[in-house]
């Protein structure tokens, strides 16, 4: 008797275990498939690649990265690249020759000839609109003064009809107007019309105030070099160009 009982009494503990591990794995699978749902379906998409495919993934994964070159600051582009970026034209006498000659410009942002004057420039203009800038530079004034001599008025009238000109033709062109620069005592002495210079200037720079056109006056450069100019007096160094190049990239709105 003792013996059934004991029998019963281990069949019912093993029915108890088997019914408790059955209810332990499953909580077990549940908890995993909701916890590592993600993980589980990482891995099934993952077995269906083909094992060439995974070790390209590998290979660039490794891969070392490319050097990212970041943008040169506008502060810091060269009178070349921030002329052609900005699209910028500047017209002119001998002088802007110069900035071609010393490769400050490319010949394309230039439009020169020399012993040009403002009076007669109109080639020049009919260039400028085909060029159609954002921003026209004037370059004229030291042959306008061997002309006029002491005639300030007849100079500042003839600029003023060629500027009136050109708002007409380039109305969304940005005009700015550069000052006449000045010349040593050999250009003075071969040509006492020179000594006008700074009259020309200022009635210029007048102008431009009443117009509402920026003038840019750049002669202070001159004075970097003990003897900035050339055999003629009137025509400055190689290495005046490019610092002027840089002036008046520092004093028109659209670059700085």
């Amino acid at each position: 008797m003792k013996k059934n009982i004991l029998i019963k009494i281990v069949i019912c503990l093993i029915i108890a275990l088997i019914i408790s591990i059955s209810l332990v794995n499953v909580s077990f699978f549940d908890f995993k498939s909701d916890k590592f749902k993600d993980t589980e379906e990482f891995l099934n998409k993952d077995n269906s690649k083909d094992i060439n495919e995974i070790k390209e993934e590998i290979e660039n994964n490794n891969k070392p990265l490319e050097p990212v070159i970041p943008e040169e600051p506008e502060e810091n582009l060269e009178p070349k690249k921030a002329f052609q970026k900005y699209k910028i034209l500047m017209i002119g006498d001998s002088f802007v020759e110069g900035m071609e000659a010393y490769e400050v410009l490319y010949s394309s942002n230039v439009v020169w000839e020399r012993g040009k004057r403002i009076d007669n420039m109109q080639d020049h203009l009919n260039k400028a609109i085909t060029f159609n800038p954002n921003i026209l530079i004037l370059v004229y004034g030291s042959n306008d003064v061997q002309m006029w001599d002491s005639n300030v008025d007849g100079f500042i009238n003839a600029y003023e009809k060629s500027l009136d000109k050109i708002s007409n033709s380039l109305p969304n062109t940005k005009i700015y107007v550069t000052s006449i620069l000045p010349v040593n005592d050999v250009a003075l002495k071969e040509d006492p019309s020179f000594k006008y210079i700074d009259l020309f200037n200022d009635r210029l720079q007048e102008l431009c105030d009443e117009k509402g056109i920026s003038f840019l006056d750049s002669s202070y450069i001159l004075n970097l070099e003990s003897n900035p100019y050339s055999s003629d007096g009137i025509h400055p160094k190689g290495f005046f160009y490019e610092k002027w190049a840089l002036d008046i990239l520092d004093k028109i709105e659209v670059v700085r």
